[in-house]
């Protein structure tokens, strides 16, 4: 049993009412600061494909809203974002350039797995892509035993009895089995405490993202390990949580003690995302990002690890296949027992998976 632990599905990246928001401005206006803050494809002006250096979208001087520029910020077509600056086109590779009219329906991601021998896959979740906790329930009925949905909430707003109530009706009645959170430092104080009450009481994992830059990663990690203390039941995920950059040093690879023993003493595993985020530094199969996975797999151990991909978006740097036999093929130093721990027996345990339920299970 293979299960992804990251893998997208959404509408049409321009559609609005349809993911969710009050209208295509809206979704619009969000985009554009998210390809703005994109660390990973650099702007290029449209007419040479020459990357651009200057900022296009944005008042670098001006994080607020007064600072986005008007450009006519749009979605293209072949996985770029397009917007035109002085009378020059610009654009953004956010997906592949197989991403031919920018929705990723369940069909297409079905279709990826079956392919590359996954048997499931966990939704998770972007502002980007969406408010998409109706979509995921209208992608389990279509294919029943594929997804593992995470659910969407305003995360700054999360304690208030809006969001509580949305987080229990996409479980309750939607059936999501589990959270997404993009984490601050807010995140873990006193004034959420009903809401992270609230996801106890469903019983279901949360996928705590920390954004991976060294001044935050690790501050964010500690304030983690001390609200673990407090929710200790609560089964996390830290997605894409060691890049390279974050781990590398001229010696090879390090990180924090009290990183490696934060993971060790709580319930929490690390998601493996390589090419995602190594794919522009190297190319498959990636032999630098194998030694980050073989450091982690020492120092933490196989059962603190999950795979995963960020299909479709993974596919600008190898196919969804590479992503995962980068690490069947190539990691040889994983026992076949160990492999499989970290390629799905994790999840199925973070989820607690029963044999043949019929409700999207093993």
């Amino acid at each position: 049993m293979i299960i992804d632990s990251h893998a997208h599905i959404f509408p049409f990246l321009g559609a609005g009412k349809e993911a969710g928001f009050n209208s295509s401005e809206e979704h619009l206006r969000i985009s554009q600061r998210m390809i703005y803050k994109h660390m990973y494809q650099p702007v290029r002006r449209k007419r040479d494909n020459a990357i651009a250096h200057e900022e296009t979208l944005w008042d670098p001087s001006d994080p607020t809203e007064t600072g986005r520029y008007a450009v006519n910020f749009r979605v293209g077509k072949y996985g770029r974002y397009e917007w035109t600056k002085n009378g020059e086109d610009y654009y953004r590779q956010y997906m592949p350039p197989s991403l031919q009219d920018m929705a990723a329906p369940p069909g297409l991601l079905k279709a990826m797995m079956d392919y590359a021998g996954v048997d499931k896959a966990v939704l998770q979740c972007g502002k980007i892509y969406g408010k998409l906790n109706e979509y995921f329930a209208q992608a389990m009925k279509e294919f029943p035993r594929s997804f593992l949905p995470l659910v969407d909430i305003e995360e700054d707003k999360a304690y208030e009895d809006d969001q509580i109530e949305r987080l229990r009706h996409a479980v309750v009645e939607l059936g999501l089995k589990g959270l997404w959170f993009y984490a601050s430092e807010s995140s873990f104080g006193e004034v959420f405490d009903p809401f992270w009450s609230e996801v106890v009481n469903l019983d279901i994992p949360a996928f705590i993202f920390l954004f991976p830059d060294r001044k935050t990663f690790f501050p964010l990690l500690r304030r983690l390990s001390a609200w673990k203390e407090k929710y200790s039941q609560l089964r996390c995920v830290i997605p894409q949580a060691f890049p390279v950059y974050l781990i590398q040093t001229k010696e090879g690879f390090s990180i924090p003690d009290n990183a490696a023993s934060i993971i060790q003493e709580h319930d929490i595993l690390i998601e493996l995302a390589y090419p995602i985020s190594q794919g522009r530094e190297e190319d498959y199969p990636y032999p630098i990002a194998q030694e980050a996975v073989r450091f982690l797999y020492d120092v933490l151990g196989p059962e603190k690890l999950v795979w995963g991909t960020d299909a479709p978006n993974v596919e600008r740097y190898c196919t969804y296949t590479q992503s995962l036999t980068y690490l069947t093929k190539y990691c040889t130093f994983i026992p076949q027992s160990d492999m499989a721990l970290i390629l799905g027996e994790n999840l199925a345990e973070l989820f607690k998976l029963e044999r043949g339920d019929g409700n999207g299970n093993l």
